[in-house]
């Protein structure tokens, strides 16, 4: 992973995280704007394993989502390339081809884990970003002095998805506030 920013949060007061986030690939650049890097921000954090268990399995779940949706679902098949149930791998009846169900939303992107093989779908950057404004109501960054710092606010619609943000934090992060393609 290539860390573009350092991410320090002074935890949360209701649903407001504060922080700071230092450029790692040298100052200019300019920070992120806009809610999708709100939410990559939250996300990330909950995906590094901060306050895991603070979270429901509701919102957890939600997280998961918002990862498939900006990075690609994975569907798990069979080696003759059938539909799997990705909770139990057991294929799924009636059995279909997972390149013709998904035939339109396959990225090209496939592989292996633990004996399994997987597609990847495209991207949902529409449906990323509607989450986004769902999840997260604002985001606001001000640069500091020589660009390389930033201090930002990320304030979400409910405390649900800032409860794993309770203590101070710091972690390193590749987002960058683009939606893929």
């Amino acid at each position: 992973m290539t860390t573009i920013f350092e991410v320090l949060t002074w935890g949360r007061e209701g649903t407001k995280v504060d922080g700071q986030l230092t450029a790692r690939l040298g100052g200019g650049a300019g920070f992120p704007r806009g809610v999708e890097f709100g939410l990559q921000l939250l996300m990330d954090a909950w995906f590094q394993g901060f306050g895991t268990m603070a979270l429901d399995p509701g919102t957890a779940k939600e997280f998961e989502e918002c990862f498939e949706l900006f990075l690609g679902k994975q569907v798990w098949t069979d080696d003759e390339g059938h539909l799997l149930d990705a909770a139990t791998k057991e294929p799924v009846r009636p059995k279909v081809k997972a390149a013709e169900l998904y035939a339109d939303r396959l990225d090209g992107s496939s592989g292996r884990s633990n004996g399994y093989r997987y597609l990847v779908l495209k991207p949902q950057c529409d449906a990323f970003r509607r989450r986004a404004t769902a999840i997260v109501t604002s985001f606001a960054i001000e640069n500091g002095p020589g660009g390389e710092k930033a201090h930002f606010t990320v304030e979400a619609a409910d405390p649900k998805y800032v409860a794993h943000m309770d203590k101070h934090l710091f972690f390193q992060t590749a987002f960058t506030g683009d939606l893929p393609g």
